[in-house]
């Protein structure tokens, strides 16, 4: 077949000899190159967003943000006494275990040190997982909403914190529920937005403003934020069995009398502070067109009202 050099088919070749032994395609080098073309962060606000299908999630993925998910890490096994998980696994039958949207990976590491016997694999758009991991445990950038195209089914499928990542719920389940060996199990973690207070002290507040402006975002976006208070129906819908719903409340700051609320709203203190502006900046300014300087200001008085134990506000999960 003949090509005509203007049109769209034709691709001219490299006619130097620089590239006539180019070695292994699968070696080590190539497979750097890649991971290092994908590392490169997109630089937006001051922050670092993922580059494999930009605008899929509204996070950061640079070092503050990931300093902030290994933070989030802790509170989760604050709040699960120390577990990484609630589900009644077998040693004996755990061979595959997948964990979508991995973030830093410090999940999927734990549980490879705790399951050495069990292949782990974390997926995430972002490749920011360490080099040095469990010989068991493996990482891929993938996005999970996309056609599944593991060869093996899994034992396990977790996932944690998808919150406002997710654009067709109903789908996502359905192919974790296909992807499950017979009597696997899937786990899921989440925070429905907003947050919100039980005795109406957030309303009015800047904090107040900003989690309905968040919400309005995601919903422009065609995403749910508070999609994790339907998980239960849309895993019943898929087929699952045996669901059990477990519901924790994350104090937003020291607001509650008891010693352990109080340890707990004082780590999501931190988490909020720390990730506030990286929660907010795409949102805001892209989707719902304010300035730099109208969300900083906004920012501003959130961070007031975070800290203010006076506003009994929190995180549901």
């Amino acid at each position: 077949m003949e090509y005509d050099e203007d049109s769209e088919q034709f691709i001219e070749p490299e006619t130097s000899d620089s590239d006539s032994a180019i070695g292994d395609t699968n070696s080590t080098a190539y497979t750097e190159s890649l991971r290092s073309s994908l590392l490169q962060s997109i630089e937006e606000n001051g922050r670092g967003y993922h580059r494999y299908r930009d605008g899929h999630y509204f996070i950061p993925e640079d070092e503050q943000e990931q300093e902030r998910l290994d933070m989030q890490h802790e509170i989760f096994l604050i709040t699960m006494n120390r577990r990484l998980y609630y589900s009644p696994l077998s040693r004996d039958n755990l061979h595959n275990v997948l964990d979508i949207g991995t973030g830093t990976g410090i999940w999927a590491i734990d549980f490879a040190h705790d399951h050495p016997s069990a292949s782990v694999i974390g997926t995430d758009l972002s490749p920011i997982q360490p080099s040095f991991v469990p010989p068991n445990c493996k990482f891929e950038v993938d996005d999970y909403e996309e056609p599944w195209t593991f060869t093996q089914k899994f034992d396990f499928v977790h996932a944690r914190m998808l919150a406002g990542s997710i654009a067709d719920g109903t789908s996502l389940f359905q192919q974790i529920y296909n992807g499950l060996a017979p009597g696997g199990w899937f786990e899921l973690q989440d925070f429905a937005f907003p947050v919100r207070s039980d005795d109406d002290t957030m309303k009015g507040t800047a904090f107040e403003e900003l989690n309905e402006k968040l919400c309005k975002a995601l919903d422009m976006l065609g995403r749910d934020g508070g999609l994790a208070e339907k998980f239960r129906m849309l895993m019943l819908n898929a087929g699952f069995e045996n669901v059990v719903e477990v519901k924790y409340k994350w104090p937003q700051n020291q607001w509650p009398k008891a010693k352990n609320l109080k340890k707990l709203g004082l780590w999501n203190m931190c988490n909020t502070l720390d990730g506030l502006y990286g929660f907010s900046a795409r949102l805001c300014t892209q989707v719902l067109g304010m300035s730099t300087e109208e969300l900083e200001l906004l920012l501003m008085a959130c961070r007031n009202d975070i800290r203010n134990t006076k506003i009994h506000a929190y995180w549901p999960m």
